[in-house]
């Protein structure tokens, strides 16, 4: 406890564990919540990196495609249910925003029981189409068996990576995002492990790394339950079993109503990402292990970043629930300042020396030699990556359904295909066009966010400090007609 207590301290605090961000130093908030989530996000970029490395070391530029083609699939699910947590984690901080602490405990209960329902409805669909989306994504004969083992072991692993994401999202809904930091550290520490006994020890291949991978996730996610049960008293949350079973219906169809956009939104940008896969395959296997070590760069930065935009949107859902404009606009300037100083920094480091970064995945010769054509489209996408959390902490944070879906339909669907599509084929820049597409295309959602604030977020919040102005107006010349 006295360790929170210092990692807080310039925090508002009420009489619970719930932390408040209405009120106080709107940096020291940013960053102390966004470190610990910054944290977690590098443990999650080892989890789903050293698979890729330890693979790639011992089977070569084959293991590379096969776990990147794989992994694709379990990047899919954690897109998927990577909407609902963050439906789940604005919604609690609007409802400690506005003051509706009390019905807290009975909407996690609501959502977990429905998120299990989820996970099992998922992989009861997801098993039989293993298959059928390794075809779609034009995956390369030589890696095709190992790709579709570690699919298929993600797929059966689904709950747990499913309830990771969920606890996590409760927890730093409520204003703790150092447990999350705790439950995915000891994941990661445990995939390492299993990778190296698994894949080095027993010489299980690509299937050894996705078994190591689910059995992580499933330790880490018994861990948070406990820790979440145990904590209850000072979330003040009554837990009870049967309302897991027995769903708030109003709370249910307010989760849905975020979290179905939401996870459009995530899902929508990975299938295009896939299709764009499927589309780079056609090159071969060379070609198809860059690719797969190009997205697991571009998920780096984006965890990286997507911190500093998780720690704002909660910041920013909080002050948009208790209509302070000042705040909302304090914290968007914030988080631009951290998130284009670490872009900035985040190009040097790949200007000065781009071999030896992409050389982590890698030493085969011929895919190195695609690093330096893609250099220019990578600088391009990490200035996107410094200006895209300003206006994704202000859409999450905002619980908007409809602003969510439609940044997933223009920015997945329409613009990165779409973009995709004219320069690779239509263009005949070949795979590079195809990148440097879905590079142009990330700057869809930054537009849309900067017309969202002046066309809707800037406009109510400034109708509703008026409102209140003019209700205190009138209770003050209340009093002093009454003489009190």
């Amino acid at each position: 406890m006295l360790a929170t207590e210092v990692f807080l301290l310039d925090s508002v605090k009420s009489s619970t564990g719930i932390k408040r961000f209405t009120e106080g130093n709107l940096t020291s908030h940013l960053v102390k919540f966004a470190i610990p989530v910054l944290l977690s996000h590098f443990m999650m970029i080892l989890l789903n990196t050293v698979d890729m490395i330890v693979v790639g070391q011992r089977l070569g530029e084959i293991g590379t495609s096969s776990v990147s083609i794989g992994s694709s699939v379990a990047m899919f699910l954690n897109a998927f249910i990577g909407g609902f947590s963050s439906a789940a984690q604005v919604i609690i901080a609007m409802m400690i925003g506005g003051g509706k602490q009390k019905k807290i405990s009975r909407f996690i209960s609501t959502v977990c029981g429905f998120v299990f329902t989820i996970a099992i409805a998922s992989m009861l669909i997801m098993l039989p189409c293993t298959s059928l989306m390794l075809d779609l994504l034009n995956t390369p004969i030589e890696a095709y068996t190992g790709a579709h083992d570690y699919a298929l072991i993600c797929i059966f692993g689904i709950v747990p990576i499913y309830f990771y994401h969920i606890i996590s999202a409760i927890f730093r809904g409520l204003g703790d995002s150092k447990h999350p930091l705790i439950f995915i550290s000891v994941a990661c520490g445990l995939n390492i492990v299993l990778d190296v006994v698994f894949v080095l020890g027993f010489n299980m291949g690509v299937g050894g790394a996705a078994i190591a991978t689910v059995i992580a996730q499933l330790v880490s996610v018994v861990l948070s339950v406990v820790v979440l049960i145990r904590k209850k008293d000072a979330f003040e949350l009554t837990i009870k079993l049967k309302d897991f079973f027995n769903w708030d219906r109003q709370a249910l169809s307010k989760f849905i109503k975020l979290a179905i956009p939401m996870a459009i939104n995530n899902s929508a940008i990975q299938i295009a990402g896939m299709v764009i896969n499927s589309m780079t395959n056609d090159f071969g296997v060379t070609v198809s292990a860059f690719a797969g070590i190009r997205a697991n760069i571009a998920t780096t930065v984006d965890l990286i970043l997507g911190s500093v935009a998780t720690a704002g949107a909660m910041i920013i859902g909080q002050n948009i629930a208790a209509g302070k404009l000042k705040r909302v606009n304090g914290t968007l300037i914030r988080v631009g300042v951290v998130s284009l100083s670490v872009s900035a920094l985040l190009i040097i480091l790949f200007l000065a020396c781009p071999i030896s970064i992409f050389g982590i995945f890698t030493k085969e010769a011929n895919v190195l030699e695609l690093v330096y054509p893609y250099l220019p489209i990578l600088v391009f996408s990490l200035v996107n990556a410094g200006l895209r959390p300003i206006t994704r902490a202000l859409i999450d944070g905002s619980g908007n359904k409809r602003i969510n879906l439609i940044v997933a339909l223009l920015d997945a669907i329409v613009a990165r295909i779409g973009l995709a599509f004219v320069f690779g084929v239509l263009l005949d820049w070949g795979y590079m066009g195809y990148w440097f597409g879905t590079t142009l295309a990330e700057l869809v959602p930054i537009l849309i966010g900067v017309v969202f604030y002046f066309t809707s977020v800037r406009k109510k919040l400034l109708k509703g400090n008026t409102e209140k102005e003019v209700q205190y107006g009138k209770q003050g010349n209340k009093a002093r007609c009454s003489g009190t």
